[in-house]
């Protein structure tokens, strides 16, 4: 994979594992965009999340999405939030990620929280692959480990998450998938 598209990848995933207010109306751009990767792992496990959750009325859609991400204590998308919780730790933890965005040219906004995974992707979307590399290899295990939670209650977004694994093994990060 080359660094653009990886950089598309992380985009792409940070937009699906928002809410997905918008992303009913937006499958089909989803899917061109899909299709543009020539990844092929990549392209099949979003592409197979992507044809599950049109078979969901929007409804069910944002259900799962809730269910899994923001009442799931070990498969929500606060990527610090499972191994420190609301410990002291993880205030330090969040520190650090706002200086290291900030290191790198990226402001965020205090409407979100640095640890959120889609905005770790939209941040690695526009560094480059290096940067990203660092910033993902710092929460390996996390990412993992909700992958696993996923997978373990038979969640459609298990296909996402092992989408991104998959553009992190592109770099080196993860040895198995």
């Amino acid at each position: 994979m080359n660094e653009r598209e990886v950089q598309t990848s992380y985009q792409l995933i940070a937009f699906i594992l928002q809410y997905p207010d918008r992303s009913k109306e937006a499958i089909p751009e989803i899917k061109d965009a899909i299709n543009e990767l020539t990844d092929q792992d990549v392209r099949n496990q979003l592409g197979t999340f992507i044809n599950r959750v049109q078979q969901l009325t929007y409804e069910e859609w944002v259900d799962h999405y809730i269910e899994y991400f923001d009442f799931g204590k070990i498969t929500n998308l606060y990527i610090t939030y499972l191994k420190l919780g609301e410990q002291r730790e993880r205030g330090l933890e969040l520190l650090k990620l706002k200086k290291f965005y900030a290191s790198n040219g990226y402001e965020i906004s205090d409407k979100e929280l640095p640890d959120y995974l889609p905005l770790m992707l939209e941040f690695c979307g526009h560094v480059s692959v290096a940067v990203s590399t660092e910033l993902l290899g710092m929460y390996m295990g996390n990412i993992e480990e909700i992958r696993t939670q996923l997978q373990k209650a038979e969640s459609d977004y298990v296909y996402v998450l092992d989408a991104l694994l998959s553009v992190m093994k592109s770099n080196g990060l993860v040895k198995t998938a």
